[in-house]
């Protein structure tokens, strides 16, 4: 189940998250600039999280390997129809939903699954599952300047849509639930979603979400615009996607050490340094490839945090569903982030855009220290 879980992961998130690498070439051939092209980006990732917080309840409730099989024919027929897309509204009608859909299927309902199956190394097999998320965000977007370079973005698409439809599938026909007796009581996702905890940390993550975002966005035509080669400038998000899986096998080994809330508020501290290091990058690309490089650990620490986090507050019983449900929050942040963020570049520039994103991600970190506040008090009056 965990292999599974890593390689859907893999699959999804390395087609998602190679957005970056499309973004020129798709702007190229339907003769525009990256600022209307920019927000397919953001409008999948909405898609992603509204389709995961449907998805991880129905995994709750009847099992996980009808929602995996869902997203395994959403994700080939969105690539299939991208291909062959002979104007950009129909990407955003065919790409962003069926794409976005499909890594919503599997992402939350497969942690939720993982999360019941382990007891006592449970946050250590969360970040091997994760670590398939870092491992297709490195691999898949150099791929993709590979076969972009040699046969056109449509060329790359069609390839992806015959991988994913194999190696989803076979995730789908491993993907097996826990039996009944290892599922902890339902507390119920109504009642944890009302909670103050999970709406605090909820708007916290609507406000971290752009600057989490937008790196993946737009490190590499940043790079390119400051004049760094094509090639290297695709090998970034790749940075992430190598730095994270490495960040992810450490957590692991680690065996559970860590304290969740205390863990998920480091990642994000390292995801701010990330954005200040961008600011100053210019034309280095040491620099770049640094930020590039605390992005990867700072995703890594965070997000291998947050089921934990919701794990030890509310239980396993609804993981799925409030995995799902919390990262709709990146959804806003995501649509807030690339989407603006691509009209403020092409008027004021990525510093501006930067700036932007430090400041939300500075309030989101400091909201994360109130649901700690929210228990303390809640002990005291009891």
């Amino acid at each position: 189940m965990t292999a599974a879980a890593f390689v859907a992961n893999f699959v999804n998130f390395g087609v998602l998250f190679s957005f970056g690498i499309f973004l020129t070439p798709i702007a190229e051939s339907f003769d525009t600039s990256t600022g209307p092209v920019a927000p397919l980006f953001s409008t999948a990732v909405c898609f992603y999280y509204l389709a995961g917080a449907v998805g991880g309840k129905i995994s709750d409730s009847v099992g996980v390997r009808p929602v995996v099989g869902t997203g395994a024919v959403f994700m080939t027929i969105g690539l299939i129809v991208s291909s062959v897309a002979s104007e950009l509204w129909i990407l955003y009608l065919v790409y962003a939903p069926l794409v976005g859909s499909a890594v919503g299927c599997c992402y939350p309902s497969m942690i939720g699954t993982v999360g019941r199956w382990f007891e006592h190394r449970r946050a250590s097999a969360i970040s091997l599952v994760l670590a398939g998320v870092g491992m297709g965000t490195f691999v898949v977007p150099i791929v993709s300047r590979f076969l972009i370079d040699n046969w056109g973005w449509r060329s790359a698409l069609g390839i992806y849509a015959a991988f994913s439809a194999v190696l989803l599938t076979l995730c789908t026909v491993a993907a097996k639930d826990p039996p009944a007796n290892q599922t902890s009581p339902a507390l119920g996702l109504s009642k944890i979603l009302r909670s103050r905890k999970f709406v605090v940390l909820y708007a916290a993550l609507v406000l971290g979400g752009p600057g989490f975002y937008a790196p993946v966005a737009f490190y590499n035509d940043h790079a390119m615009s400051e004049g760094i080669s094509g090639g290297k400038a695709a090998v970034l998000v790749g940075i992430i996607g190598a730095s994270s899986v490495v960040a992810r096998l450490v957590i692991s080994a680690l065996n559970d050490r860590f304290v969740p809330m205390r863990q998920y508020r480091f990642g994000q501290l390292l995801l701010l340094f990330c954005l200040l290091v961008w600011l100053l990058a210019g034309d280095s690309y040491v620099l770049f490839a640094s930020s590039a490089l605390l992005h990867g650990i700072g995703w890594a620490v965070w997000f291998t945090a947050a089921p934990n986090v919701l794990a030890t507050w509310f239980g396993v019983a609804d993981l799925g569903g409030s995995v799902g449900a919390f990262y709709t929050a990146l959804g806003f942040g995501a649509l807030a982030g690339p989407a603006v963020l691509g009209f403020v570049i092409d008027s004021s520039g990525y510093e501006v855009a930067i700036v932007i994103v430090i400041v939300t991600s500075i309030v989101a970190w400091a909201l994360c220290f109130i649901p700690e506040r929210l228990a303390t008090s809640s002990v005291n009056h009891r």
